[in-house]
């Protein structure tokens, strides 16, 4: 037994952020009580644990225990699915201050048994916890003295989740990806110039340069974590110890390396509010994939799919004029009233939005009140909140069981009573490290810019990129057109419908709703249904790509029959296939065999995919000479001419 518990893979989940950067929600509630798309952050953590390899966790919380203990036993009780292969302890202390007091108390309780994963309560991610480890493992054979691998996530330069924190600087061997230089710095300071030490460059006959990282708050770490902090009381959080160990290589035999998520693996950090708006469109979107909507176990697939990234709880109630856009998700038992418009908005349970109200960009949580004919733009509205008659409300964050007065207009406030109590403080610019944009001031003239949920972010997609590629990385890149967009949907409507064996006959009447709604040409909808299939999350990940892709085919037959039926779209259907083996890459050098699976299946015809193949010679494509594709045309044409001589 004692061999098996040693590999067991260890996680330490820090609960606490120390720092003000989501206050006044967070004040009295634990960070990781705080729901991001309706689900508390614990959960999201706990879950990606469990579906990453990690067998042992211990939760390391500082702020309100006793409501974290409360919550972890509440969920045993109701046995959701990571109690069964989870082992959770919970540890606490009040007085620790910062991140390397905990790393001191949990040196000193010894219940860390070898390597580890050690993360932050506001990270949100789907990577292989355990394969990561193993990784670590394996630099550590190689260099004794590895204490860390750092986890980072490839981006476009420009992404929101960059350019809302304070985005890293590194550089590092090309060779061993050791770390050499790490360096924060401002995306918007007008000193744009960074420092590289000459003796970087001499000393290694390559250096990877990288300031387009998304730092998840995500460490793989070797048993001498734990004892460094506890030898190096000036070591406070983790940047302190990642430039100690820099410094002090030498000195403390200790170096670090970094490690590059791939393909749709994600990771980002809840960190400040634009990021936990931005987060939350990217779990709506399925970028965290399997922690979605439909598939996460903590939803339990009680929300209804309502196209366009909407979803409401079965037992919600709309009134038939209401519009929801787009992004929107309701909770149980809330109810949406005459004339309201909700776009990109989060609404919790039990909540009540009156008539001719306008939502954007907004979260509402449990137990509120918003009466009839307000406006709330990219705002935070805590639990049991009351918003009365005609107010306007734009960039505010609202505490707990608060009060709007009727014909209120705010901007850029937050409030932790009501609007009449000396509670009531303006979002300001913050000059401090601390990677939120704006800090609480107990005065203002209200002139200042603010900054709570700019208008900027519910205006944009959700744009968290799972291609690390240079393309991905060029700047200014476009926001998704209406076909990107329509694409998309249809793959999340057949990736559902896959997994949950839905009839085709609803998944064709979305797909048409997708069509109408982005007006989208015939043609184009017989391309981008043949490209969505090809394109499926669960072929990513397959370990036979081709049966996986034959069972699909077989699956979808209806769907395919129902686009796919004359000369026309039979090219289009090819010229997706063309698309779809050029663009991905667990179809790399197999496009004869997905042309083949087509064939057999009564998709396509002989005379289409020779004239297809011609085509192809005379555009130069990059699969013409792919080799399967040759040996596909080599046969067809022998069973062709066997088929004319029995004739």
């Amino acid at each position: 037994m004692d061999g098996d518990k040693e590999n067991v893979v260890q996680a330490v989940v820090i609960m606490d952020t120390f720092n003000r950067n989501l206050n006044p929600i967070c004040t009295d509630k634990p960070t990781g009580l705080l729901a991001l798309a309706g689900v508390p952050l614990i959960d999201y953590v706990l879950e990606s644990l469990v579906a990453g390899g990690v067998g042992e966790v211990i939760l390391f919380s500082c702020q309100e225990p006793s409501k974290v203990r409360d919550y972890v036993k509440k969920r045993k009780e109701e046995k959701v699915p990571w109690t069964f292969s989870l082992d959770v302890q919970i540890l606490s202390s009040e007085t620790c201050q910062t991140m390397g007091d905990v790393m001191r108390e949990i040196d000193a309780a010894g219940l860390i048994r070898g390597y580890f994963i050690l993360l932050n309560i506001n990270t949100i991610t789907n990577v292989n916890f355990a394969q990561l480890l193993e990784q670590h493992k394996q630099t550590c054979k190689k260099d004794k003295g590895a204490a860390m691998t750092l986890v980072y996530k490839e981006v476009a330069w420009d992404h929101p989740l960059i350019s809302n924190n304070n985005p890293i600087f590194v550089a590092a061997d090309g060779n061993t990806n050791k770390i050499l230089l790490y360096q924060k710095y401002k995306t918007k300071c007008k000193d744009n110039t960074l420092s590289l030490p000459l003796e970087s460059v001499l000393h290694h006959s390559e250096v990877k340069l990288h300031h387009n990282l998304l730092d998840a708050n995500i460490a793989l770490c070797s048993p001498s974590v734990p004892p460094l902090f506890s030898d190096n009381f000036d070591f406070q959080n983790r940047n302190d110890f990642i430039h100690g160990i820099l410094i002090n290589e030498d000195i403390l035999a200790s170096s670090l390396y970094y490690t590059l998520l791939k393909g749709n693996q994600y990771a980002a950090a809840v960190t400040n509010w634009k990021t936990y708006h931005i987060i939350c469109l990217d779990v709506l979107h399925r970028w965290v994939h399997p922690l979605s909507i439909e598939t996460g176990s903590f939803y339990q697939n009680s929300y209804i799919f309502m196209g366009k990234h909407n979803y409401i709880k079965t037992n919600s109630v709309l009134s038939r004029s209401c519009s929801l856009i787009e992004d929107v998700i309701i909770g149980s038992e809330s109810h949406i009233s005459d004339m309201s418009s909700l776009r990109k908005t989060i609404i919790g349970d039990k909540s009540l939005i009156g008539k001719n109200v306008t939502l954007q960009g907004s979260h509402i949580m449990n137990n509120v009140v918003v009466k009839d004919n307000c406006k709330i733009i990219n705002s935070f509205i805590d639990d049991g909140c009351v918003i009365e008659e005609n107010c306007i409300l734009e960039g505010v964050i609202i505490a707990c069981g608060a009060k709007v007065n009727t014909d209120s207009k705010l901007k850029g406030n937050i409030i932790e009573k009501s609007v009449n109590d000396k509670n009531e403080k303006t979002l300001s610019k913050s000059t401090s490290e601390s990677g939120t944009e704006w800090e609480n001031e107990s005065s203002g003239d209200g002139d200042e810019e603010f900054v709570g949920f700019e208008k900027q972010w519910s205006d944009s997609e959700t744009c968290y990129s799972s291609d690390s590629s240079a393309e991905s990385s060029l700047p200014n890149s476009p926001v998704p057109d209406d076909i990107n967009i329509f694409l998309q949907e249809v793959i999340d409507s057949l990736a559902r419908g896959y997994e949950e064996k839905l009839k085709c006959d609803y998944l064709i009447l979305e797909i048409n709703s997708s069509r109408y709604a982005y007006n989208i040409q015939l043609n184009e909808v017989n391309f981008f249904v043949v490209r969505a299939l090809l394109s499926l999350p669960i072929l990513v990940d397959s370990k036979n790509v081709l049966v996986t892709v034959k069972d699909i085919l077989k699956f979808f037959h209806p769907v395919l029959s129902n686009y796919i039926k004359t000369k026309s779209s039979t090219m289009d259907c090819l010229r997706a296939v063309e698309d779809s083996c050029i663009k991905n890459e667990w179809l790399n050098d197999k496009a004869g065999q997905v042309v083949h699976l087509l064939y057999n299946a009564d998709v396509i015809d002989e005379d289409s995919l020779l004239e297809w193949y011609e085509d192809l010679k005379e555009e130069e494509s990059e699969i013409v000479n792919q080799t399967s594709l040759v040996k596909f045309f080599e046969w067809l044409n022998q069973a062709s001419e066997e088929s004319d001589e029995s004739e």
